[in-house]
Protein backbone atom coordinates (compact mmCIF):
# COMPACT_ATOMS: atom_id res chain seq x y z
CA UNK A 1 0.00 0.00 0.00
CA UNK A 2 1.48 3.43 -1.06
CA UNK A 3 1.59 5.70 1.96
CA UNK A 4 1.99 9.65 2.29
CA UNK A 5 3.60 11.41 4.62
CA UNK A 6 1.42 14.62 6.15
CA UNK A 7 3.07 17.90 8.07
CA UNK A 8 0.98 20.26 9.61
CA UNK A 9 1.09 23.99 9.64
CA UNK A 10 1.96 26.17 12.57
CA UNK A 11 -0.36 25.66 16.07
CA UNK A 12 -1.56 22.60 14.66
CA UNK A 13 -0.98 18.76 15.06
CA UNK A 14 -1.35 15.03 13.15
CA UNK A 15 -4.92 14.96 14.49
CA UNK A 16 -5.65 18.14 13.79
CA UNK A 17 -4.45 18.21 10.09
CA UNK A 18 -6.26 14.93 9.56
CA UNK A 19 -9.25 16.59 10.20
CA UNK A 20 -8.15 19.33 7.57
CA UNK A 21 -7.35 17.06 4.65
CA UNK A 22 -10.21 14.63 5.33
CA UNK A 23 -11.87 15.14 1.64
CA UNK A 24 -8.04 14.56 0.19
CA UNK A 25 -7.51 11.54 2.54
CA UNK A 26 -11.61 10.03 1.68
CA UNK A 27 -10.64 10.43 -2.36
CA UNK A 28 -7.26 8.77 -2.25
CA UNK A 29 -7.46 6.18 0.16
CA UNK A 30 -9.94 4.34 -1.80
CA UNK A 31 -7.13 3.84 -4.50
CA UNK A 32 -5.03 2.27 -1.77
CA UNK A 33 -3.15 5.10 -0.16
CA UNK A 34 -2.80 5.43 3.00
CA UNK A 35 -1.73 8.26 4.93
CA UNK A 36 0.45 9.07 8.31
CA UNK A 37 -0.25 11.76 10.20
CA UNK A 38 2.92 12.95 12.38
CA UNK A 39 3.11 16.07 14.82
CA UNK A 40 6.06 18.71 14.88
CA UNK A 41 8.44 18.78 18.00
CA UNK A 42 7.68 22.15 18.96
CA UNK A 43 5.00 22.80 21.91
CA UNK A 44 3.86 26.65 21.31
CA UNK A 45 0.50 26.37 23.25
CA UNK A 46 -0.19 29.84 25.13
CA UNK A 47 2.99 31.33 23.75
CA UNK A 48 3.93 34.41 21.73
CA UNK A 49 3.91 32.38 18.69
CA UNK A 50 -0.20 31.67 18.73
CA UNK A 51 -1.49 35.22 17.72
CA UNK A 52 -5.38 33.04 17.25
CA UNK A 53 -6.18 29.95 18.23
CA UNK A 54 -6.98 27.76 15.35
CA UNK A 55 -10.63 28.13 14.33
CA UNK A 56 -10.93 23.85 14.31
CA UNK A 57 -9.65 23.68 17.90
CA UNK A 58 -10.55 20.85 20.13
CA UNK A 59 -9.95 20.50 23.91
CA UNK A 60 -6.74 18.10 24.21
CA UNK A 61 -5.25 19.38 20.67
CA UNK A 62 -1.86 19.94 20.65
CA UNK A 63 -0.55 23.30 19.48
CA UNK A 64 2.69 22.46 17.45
CA UNK A 65 5.35 23.90 15.38
CA UNK A 66 8.20 22.35 13.56
CA UNK A 67 10.78 24.70 14.58
CA UNK A 68 10.26 28.20 16.32
CA UNK A 69 11.26 31.74 15.07
CA UNK A 70 12.83 33.83 17.46
CA UNK A 71 11.66 37.19 15.24
CA UNK A 72 14.24 39.64 17.49
CA UNK A 73 17.16 37.09 17.26
CA UNK A 74 15.81 36.27 13.19
CA UNK A 75 16.36 32.62 13.35
CA UNK A 76 14.85 29.33 13.60
CA UNK A 77 15.31 27.32 16.42
CA UNK A 78 14.30 23.18 16.29
CA UNK A 79 15.26 22.88 12.47
CA UNK A 80 17.40 19.61 12.96
CA UNK A 81 15.24 18.55 16.13
CA UNK A 82 11.86 18.32 12.83
CA UNK A 83 14.74 16.74 10.49
CA UNK A 84 15.25 13.68 13.24
CA UNK A 85 11.44 13.83 13.44
CA UNK A 86 10.87 12.98 9.41
CA UNK A 87 13.84 10.60 9.45
CA UNK A 88 12.04 8.79 12.41
CA UNK A 89 8.98 8.65 10.55
CA UNK A 90 10.35 6.91 7.10
CA UNK A 91 12.41 4.41 9.40
CA UNK A 92 8.82 3.52 11.19
CA UNK A 93 6.38 3.87 8.75
CA UNK A 94 8.25 4.27 5.16
CA UNK A 95 8.76 3.86 2.40
CA UNK A 96 6.48 6.35 1.56
CA UNK A 97 5.92 7.70 -2.32
CA UNK A 98 4.62 11.29 -1.55
CA UNK A 99 4.54 14.21 1.13
CA UNK A 100 2.09 16.66 1.73
CA UNK A 101 1.86 19.79 3.50
CA UNK A 102 0.79 22.99 4.55
CA UNK A 103 2.34 26.28 5.60
CA UNK A 104 5.18 25.61 7.97
CA UNK A 105 4.53 21.80 6.89
CA UNK A 106 5.13 22.37 3.21
CA UNK A 107 7.99 24.19 4.02
CA UNK A 108 8.77 21.03 6.19
CA UNK A 109 7.78 18.19 3.42
CA UNK A 110 9.88 20.02 0.87
CA UNK A 111 12.83 19.73 2.91
CA UNK A 112 12.80 16.13 3.39
CA UNK A 113 11.85 15.81 -0.30
CA UNK A 114 14.96 17.89 -1.05
CA UNK A 115 17.11 16.05 1.24
CA UNK A 116 15.55 12.44 -0.12
CA UNK A 117 16.69 13.51 -4.04
CA UNK A 118 19.98 12.17 -5.44
CA UNK A 119 22.34 15.62 -5.15
CA UNK A 120 21.55 16.03 -1.66
CA UNK A 121 21.59 11.98 -0.31
CA UNK A 122 25.59 12.46 0.51
CA UNK A 123 25.18 15.81 2.83
CA UNK A 124 26.02 15.32 6.10
CA UNK A 125 22.21 15.87 7.41
CA UNK A 126 20.62 13.73 5.15
CA UNK A 127 22.83 10.81 6.55
CA UNK A 128 22.51 12.28 10.01
CA UNK A 129 18.83 11.84 9.98
CA UNK A 130 17.33 9.81 7.38
CA UNK A 131 17.38 6.09 6.81
CA UNK A 132 19.61 5.21 3.39
CA UNK A 133 17.46 2.88 2.13
CA UNK A 134 14.61 5.74 1.72
CA UNK A 135 13.91 6.15 -1.68
CA UNK A 136 12.88 9.49 -3.02
CA UNK A 137 9.73 10.78 -2.77
CA UNK A 138 7.86 10.44 -6.38
CA UNK A 139 5.58 13.59 -5.47
CA UNK A 140 5.12 16.68 -3.50
CA UNK A 141 1.68 18.61 -2.26
CA UNK A 142 2.04 21.46 -0.93
CA UNK A 143 -0.82 24.56 0.53
CA UNK A 144 0.49 27.85 1.54
CA UNK A 145 3.96 26.84 1.77
CA UNK A 146 6.21 29.04 3.38
CA UNK A 147 9.78 29.34 3.39
CA UNK A 148 12.21 29.65 6.26
CA UNK A 149 11.49 33.06 7.37
CA UNK A 150 15.42 33.50 8.38
CA UNK A 151 17.39 31.01 6.09
CA UNK A 152 20.77 30.47 6.87
CA UNK A 153 24.18 27.83 5.65
CA UNK A 154 21.76 25.24 7.70
CA UNK A 155 19.07 25.46 5.05
CA UNK A 156 20.71 27.17 2.23
CA UNK A 157 21.47 23.62 1.01
CA UNK A 158 18.38 22.67 0.79
CA UNK A 159 16.88 24.40 -2.02
CA UNK A 160 18.01 27.63 -2.12
CA UNK A 161 20.13 29.71 -4.87
CA UNK A 162 23.14 30.78 -2.08
CA UNK A 163 24.22 27.15 -2.43
CA UNK A 164 23.66 27.53 -6.46
CA UNK A 165 21.20 29.27 -8.79
CA UNK A 166 20.24 25.31 -10.06
CA UNK A 167 19.84 24.33 -6.47
CA UNK A 168 15.79 23.48 -7.22
CA UNK A 169 13.65 20.81 -6.11
CA UNK A 170 13.22 18.62 -8.53
CA UNK A 171 10.47 16.37 -7.27
CA UNK A 172 7.08 16.93 -9.16
CA UNK A 173 4.92 19.28 -6.98
CA UNK A 174 1.61 20.36 -6.74
CA UNK A 175 1.69 24.40 -5.00
CA UNK A 176 -1.61 25.79 -4.10
CA UNK A 177 -1.95 29.27 -3.17
CA UNK A 178 -5.05 30.97 -1.81
CA UNK A 179 -5.99 34.28 -3.87
CA UNK A 180 -7.50 36.14 -1.20
CA UNK A 181 -4.14 35.50 0.64
CA UNK A 182 -1.86 36.88 -2.34
CA UNK A 183 -4.06 39.86 -3.02
CA UNK A 184 -4.23 41.07 0.46
CA UNK A 185 -1.14 39.96 1.98
CA UNK A 186 1.91 40.99 0.18
CA UNK A 187 5.24 39.24 2.47
CA UNK A 188 2.96 35.84 2.21
CA UNK A 189 2.40 36.37 -1.54
CA UNK A 190 6.34 37.12 -2.07
CA UNK A 191 7.33 34.04 0.20
CA UNK A 192 5.01 31.35 -1.26
CA UNK A 193 5.98 32.40 -4.95
CA UNK A 194 9.46 32.81 -3.91
CA UNK A 195 9.07 28.82 -2.83
CA UNK A 196 7.04 27.92 -6.11
CA UNK A 197 10.51 29.49 -7.90
CA UNK A 198 12.16 27.03 -6.13
CA UNK A 199 10.52 24.02 -7.66
CA UNK A 200 11.76 22.95 -10.83
CA UNK A 201 8.64 20.73 -11.98
CA UNK A 202 5.63 22.38 -11.03
CA UNK A 203 1.64 22.87 -11.15
CA UNK A 204 -0.01 25.54 -9.59
CA UNK A 205 -3.39 25.79 -8.68
CA UNK A 206 -5.06 28.71 -7.28
CA UNK A 207 -7.93 28.53 -4.62
CA UNK A 208 -10.58 31.42 -3.78
CA UNK A 209 -9.32 31.15 -0.03
CA UNK A 210 -6.50 32.40 2.39
CA UNK A 211 -3.90 30.73 4.26
CA UNK A 212 -5.82 27.29 4.57
CA UNK A 213 -6.14 24.14 2.91
CA UNK A 214 -9.37 23.60 0.42
CA UNK A 215 -11.89 21.14 1.77
CA UNK A 216 -14.00 20.47 -1.33
CA UNK A 217 -14.37 17.79 -3.16
CA UNK A 218 -12.77 19.99 -6.71
CA UNK A 219 -9.03 20.31 -5.03
CA UNK A 220 -9.23 16.82 -3.34
CA UNK A 221 -9.69 15.60 -7.41
CA UNK A 222 -6.93 17.94 -8.08
CA UNK A 223 -4.35 16.05 -5.79
CA UNK A 224 -5.88 12.94 -6.64
CA UNK A 225 -5.33 13.61 -10.68
CA UNK A 226 -1.86 15.16 -9.29
CA UNK A 227 -0.59 12.13 -8.17
CA UNK A 228 -1.90 9.64 -10.50
CA UNK A 229 -0.58 11.33 -13.34
CA UNK A 230 2.83 11.63 -11.93
CA UNK A 231 2.84 7.63 -10.67
CA UNK A 232 1.65 7.10 -14.35
CA UNK A 233 4.40 9.08 -15.87
CA UNK A 234 2.27 11.32 -17.44
CA UNK A 235 2.88 14.55 -14.85
CA UNK A 236 3.16 18.12 -17.06
CA UNK A 237 4.37 21.11 -14.89
CA UNK A 238 2.33 24.15 -14.98
CA UNK A 239 3.55 27.27 -14.33
CA UNK A 240 2.27 30.85 -13.66
CA UNK A 241 3.69 33.28 -15.64
CA UNK A 242 2.99 36.44 -13.37
CA UNK A 243 4.89 35.00 -10.45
Amino acid sequence: MPKILALHGVGQSGVMFRRRTATIVDTLSPLGYEFVFITGPCDIAGTAYIHARQEDWKPGDDERSWWETDEVGQRHVGIEAAMEIWGKALKEHGPFVGALGFSQGGCSAASLAAMLEPSRRSHPLTQKYLPSWHPPLEFLVTFSANPYRFPTPLVYWLFYPETERENLIRTPTLAFFGQKEWQREKSQRERQAFFISRCENIRIRPHPWKHAVPRTQVYADEVKNFVEDVRSNKSKPLRLANI
